[in-house]
């Protein structure tokens, strides 16, 4: 049985495009149950929308969506949805991450001792991220009051310089005259049982 052109380039179609959806139904979890949970950052550190959610480091989820709050203060609130089987314990703290030092950005989500688990669209307490720029601001500082310290220090042996060569003299001449004074001992062990006048 021969088949023409069409026919073959039609199977050729509706194979790939059979293949496409295989493809699609193994990479996406189009059967897992989901549930949502928020957490709010004051600063998010390039946290995108789809970032991955891990728990104790395993995904368990993704960052479904990001918006501000302006409640009492400007925060970064965050939507996770998170796999059904993933229970999260109340005492759980979110957290942002990267894999490596130039890696993507990602949730955490420690694993918590609590008994009790969040719920559908519970919240989950959250700890911000070190901020580069207040780091780099808090070392400038640390630098600067170095500088003074050693300048100080400076100073104060320059100011003393005649007093600490005069201590340094002393302590020369002290452990020189016990030096003298161990070798008479060795010599005349004697002279320690009397007293001299």
């Amino acid at each position: 049985m021969k088949f023409s052109k069409e026919i073959k380039a039609g199977i050729v179609v509706v194979v790939a495009v059979a293949g496409c959806v295989v493809f699609y139904a193994k990479t996406t979890n189009i059967r897992t149950r989901t549930y949502e949970l928020k957490t709010s950052f004051t600063y998010a550190g390039n946290l995108k929308d789809n970032a991955i959610v891990k728990l104790s480091g395993i995904n368990v989820g993704r960052l479904k969506q990001t918006s501000f709050v302006y409640d009492p203060k400007t925060k970064v609130e965050c939507i996770l949805e998170l796999d059904d089987k993933a229970k999260i314990r109340k005492d759980s703290i979110a957290y942002i991450g990267s894999s490596g030092l130039v890696g993507d950005v990602h949730i955490g989500i420690t694993g918590g001792e609590s008994k009790e688990f969040l719920k559908n669209h519970d919240v989950v307490d959250s700890e911000d991220p070190v901020e580069t720029r207040l780091l780099m601001k808090k070392a400038d500082s640390i630098a600067s009051n170095l500088d003074k310290i050693l300048l100080e220090v400076k100073n104060i042996i320059t100011d003393n310089e005649q007093g600490i060569n005069d201590i340094v003299k002393n302590i020369e001449s002290t452990t020189e005259n016990f030096k003298e004074f161990s070798e008479d001992l060795k010599k005349h062990p004697w002279k320690l049982l009397f007293k001299g006048d």
